[in-house]
């Protein structure tokens, strides 16, 4: 059994190398309602994982019908082609900090949302298998956490040339850094 799972981390490992790709996984903790005016409000946290094995996408066409065609009046129907994609990513339980993924995670890759639609675990919850399902067209939600350092900098130079001409140049610089912050 030792020779499996020792088996299985190595592949999981490879895929991560191959495949790596930054991933921030978004956790709902909680959700509230407030009863007088309905508005629904998320607790989030964030899990910035650096290399998640994030593999290759399944796309397809996919065909809809509209309510009318199983209603009992089908004198008119339409329908709709979409295109959804869904992708498998596998990320390790230890990137997770001790949370296990739900239904109502998502994740943001590349700048494009993806809900997590299935959840499988490998070898005694090492790593988890999410299927997930990109959401084209959505708002996406992202928490960012950073410092932000404005630094100035002044230089002024002077050349004397002779006695009376002098010239003299200025030049100022603004530098913006963005550092993240853990």
């Amino acid at each position: 059994m030792h020779t499996k799972l020792k088996f299985i981390r190595n592949v999981i490992y490879k895929l991560e190398r191959s495949y790596g790709t930054p991933v921030d996984y978004h956790i709902v903790d909680q959700h509230t309602t407030d009863p007088e005016t309905g508005v629904k409000t998320n607790v989030l946290q964030v899990i910035k994982i650096n290399k998640a094995a994030v593999l290759r996408a399944r796309e397809y066409r996919s065909f809809v019908y509209d309510l009318a065609y199983i209603s009992a009046n089908k004198d008119f129907t339409a329908g709709a082609f979409f295109d959804p994609e869904d992708r498998r990513i596998i990320i390790r339980a230890s990137h997770l900090n001790g949370h296990v993924p739900q239904i109502d995670d998502y994740l943001i890759i590349n700048n494009f949302l993806y809900t997590v639609t299935e959840v499988f675990n490998y070898s005694g919850d090492y790593a988890y298998e999410l299927v997930t399902k990109k959401l084209k067209g959505s708002i996406i939600v992202r928490i960012v956490t950073g410092l932000n350092v404005l630094d100035f900098q002044h230089t002024a130079t002077s050349l004397i040339k002779g006695l009376l001409d002098r010239d003299v140049s200025s030049e100022l610089v603004l530098t913006q850094d963005l550092k993240e912050v853990p």
